[in-house]
């Protein structure tokens, strides 16, 4: 006759195995939110690289409840003794790896388009620019691969 702590441990043993799916199941799911969320976040930070002079990227989450959230997003570029130019604006995500900036220059019918393209884990940037010389002169662009700081 077994003793009725084996039996106890037994039990316990086999209730163990009956919740061991549904902990797993609810540990994916709160790795999944998380991570889409963390996700979300990573597209904040400073990034700096070389286009056709210095390029350094600023940007922060102004709305954190939005899927399509709003970004300040503040580009800078130099080439020592020719040009140097800054655009700042708000963002909007196009996509969970794009942004887009569209900042109005002097005449209301122009403006700079800046489009921020995420790689895969987040930790480049490919920056491309449109109609911005007024924000940066001609020797200058917004245009280039930056790293994450």
């Amino acid at each position: 006759m077994p003793s009725t702590l084996a039996s106890a441990a037994t039990s316990r043993q086999v209730k163990s195995a009956r919740c061991r799916p549904l902990i797993i199941a609810l540990a994916a799911v709160g790795f999944l939110l998380t991570s889409n969320a963390y996700a979300d976040l990573r597209l904040e930070g400073r990034f700096h690289g070389r286009g056709d002079g210095r390029l350094e990227l600023q940007v922060l989450a102004l709305d954190r409840d939005d899927q399509n959230g709003a970004y300040l997003v503040i580009a800078d570029t130099a080439i020592l003794n020719q040009c140097t130019g800054e655009v700042r604006g708000t963002a909007k995500k196009l996509d969970a790896s794009t942004l887009r900036l569209r900042a109005k220059t002097d005449d209301p019918n122009e403006f700079c388009e800046i489009t921020v393209r995420y790689n895969s884990d987040r930790s480049r940037v490919q920056v491309t620019s449109e109609n911005c010389n007024h924000f940066h002169g001609p020797s200058c662009d917004f245009g280039g691969i930056l790293k994450r700081r």
